[in-house]
């Protein structure tokens, strides 16, 4: 059931056996779960079934643009969160991830990979992306396995793959929450603080306000926060009033550690194998899910090496620079450059897409789709219909390359670093909440990883013969540094961790110190990995529901 928080007149109290903050993907599928296994659940949503952009202002931060973009192209304060805006990637973290890593400070997870394996196919269905196998040489009917062909694996594997969603899961679970009798979704409701004594085990429930100034209190056997990494977060740090620094700061722990993720583009592959035998763009696999090949790292080489875990993949050459002289490029940059670019992809992949060192003129871009017409002029209805109407839709597009030359992109692990985090200003809301300020910071361990991932790659395809990598900027250090600008892989401010003393949450996703208040975030996240998070919030999800139906205070 859906209801208009509107609708609540001042003071009223809402009660069910767990409350859920957040309606995005983690808040949908652990509310599904529990009121499958027989709980009653209100799930609280700040934003409204569609986007508002009232909401959307109230989770608005502080922070140094070059560096973080702004929570509006982060985050979505609408039943359905950011999963309205993502992108579909789906991919999981790695055994690699969940080991002791010396070289690596902070990064010890409570849990093993082991553990959280058996959630993969639950993730897979609720995604829709399909049995979740990560290695091409498990996909029937898959002729060539490597990127090029012969390119065996060895410390550099071309065989690990990502999977694609079509799951915007406000939309598609849309009626199931309508029709539930154990849900109840109350949206354009902001919870403003969690309420707790000192010292008490158990919290007093939340506080929560309308636009239109009604006050409510929530309360519940328990208690979830699925607010979102920096959002949850806010929260926490807002509900100071009888501790210190935010409920969950007892270990010094809360709003620090705020890792994301390193991306960027500083060299391309030159591949000396059949142009027409490389594998640039998507594979099928027998469900018509879409998939990328990528180059990854073995566990053994990441640890050899002192490595970040990174993934790298085949791109396009950069859309803006009409030097590529290609017409479907070119379409695409002025398509996405238009006033119509914001219905054709989320403000952040577009920004991203048109952002490129160097920008053509329009007529140099017309002049590239008049040369190249035939081929524009066939891939523009073809595209428009598997991007926009087919039932499964393509995740991008892909252009051949007759020289066999591709420009590489990096998405890299970003080390846990104590120093970098968020903290509380003295700047307000339009509901009286106080505001966070991002301070997100990077270390040279963070630049040199990601240099040192591009050498072994080289590496690998000199020793096989398969071709070589060519840097594209004149000083790859200096880009890596300067190239920065992540935060919509919110991880770390409320990190989990065995002892108290270590971090904010038990392995449980429970806050340590109190027994009925949880947080389902990626702000629970030790490390980054190479993934997004998606995939990995899920699987704590699940997790969840699966304690949670257990436990008896639940």
């Amino acid at each position: 059931m859906l209801v208009d928080a509107r609708t609540l007149p001042d003071g009223a109290e809402l009660r069910a056996d767990v409350t859920i903050v957040g309606a995005g993907a983690a808040g949908i599928v652990l509310a599904l779960e529990l009121a499958r296994a027989g709980k009653t659940v209100s799930l609280i949503e700040s934003g409204a079934p569609g986007f508002n952009p009232r909401a959307q202002a109230l989770a608005d931060a502080l922070m140094d643009p070059d560096v973080h973009p702004p929570m509006s192209e982060c985050t979505r304060r609408q039943v359905g969160g950011t999963s309205v805006i993502w992108g579909g990637r789906v991919v999981p973290f790695d055994p690699a991830d969940f080991d002791d890593r010396p070289y690596m400070p902070h990064s010890k997870w409570p849990f093993t990979y082991d553990h959280i394996r058996p959630y993969f196919a639950g993730v897979g269905r609720y995604l829709r992306s399909g049995d979740p196998i990560f290695d091409i040489r498990d996909v029937p009917g898959v002729a060539q396995h490597a990127i090029v062909p012969g390119l065996p694996d060895g410390d550099v594997q071309s065989s690990q793959l990502e999977r694609w969603s079509v799951v915007s899961f406000g939309a598609l679970y849309a009626r199931e929450l309508r029709q539930s009798r154990s849900i109840t979704v109350y949206h354009g409701l902001t919870c403003t603080a969690v309420l707790a004594a000192a010292g008490a085990r158990r919290t007093d429930g939340l506080t929560a306000r309308t636009f239109s100034g009604a006050r409510v209190t929530i309360r519940a056997g328990v208690t979830v926060l699925a607010a979102g990494g920096l959002n949850t977060t806010r929260l926490l740090l807002n509900s100071d009033q009888n501790h210190p620094g935010g409920i969950g700061n007892h270990s010094g722990m809360l709003g620090r550690f705020y890792t994301g993720h390193i991306s960027g583009r500083i060299a391309e592959a030159r591949f000396s194998t059949p142009p027409e035998r490389t594998v640039f763009g998507f594979d099928r696999d027998p469900e018509g899910v879409y998939l990328r090949r990528r180059f990854t790292f073995t566990r053994q080489c990441l640890h050899k090496e002192h490595l970040s875990n990174t993934a790298v993949w085949l791109v396009n050459p950069d859309i803006c620079d009409p030097a590529h002289g290609n017409g479907v490029l070119s379409f695409a940059y002025l398509a996405l450059s238009s006033p119509l670019g914001r219905f054709l992809a989320s403000e952040a992949i577009r920004k991203a897409t048109i952002k490129g060192d160097v920008q053509g003129t329009p007529a140099q871009h017309i002049w590239n789709m008049l040369r190249d017409f035939p081929r524009t002029a066939a891939f523009i209805p073809t595209f428009g219909y598997k991007r926009y109407l087919a039932s499964r839709k393509v995740p991008g597009f892909f252009q051949y390359s007759r020289s066999n030359t591709y420009p590489l992109h990096y998405f890299a692990e970003h080390a846990p670093n104590p120093d970098s985090r968020v903290t509380l200003t003295d700047d307000r809301d339009e509901l009286g909440m106080r505001r966070i300020r991002i301070d997100m910071r990077y270390t040279q361990q963070d630049f040199d990883s990601v240099l040192r991932a591009h050498r072994i790659i080289d590496e690998h395809l000199r020793r096989h013969g398969k071709g070589e990598l060519r840097y594209v900027v004149p000083d790859p250090a200096a880009y890596v540094a300067s190239h920065l600008g992540d935060g919509y892989h919110q991880c770390g401010t409320t990190r989990m961790s065995e002892r108290p003393e270590h971090g904010v949450t038990d392995p449980q996703g429970r806050v340590h110190g109190l027994d009925d208040l949880y947080i389902l975030s990626s702000s629970t996240f030790v490390t980054s990995s190479q993934a997004n998070s998606m995939f990995m919030i899920l699987v704590l999800a699940l997790r969840m529901a699966e304690h949670l139906t257990a436990a008896r205070h639940a």
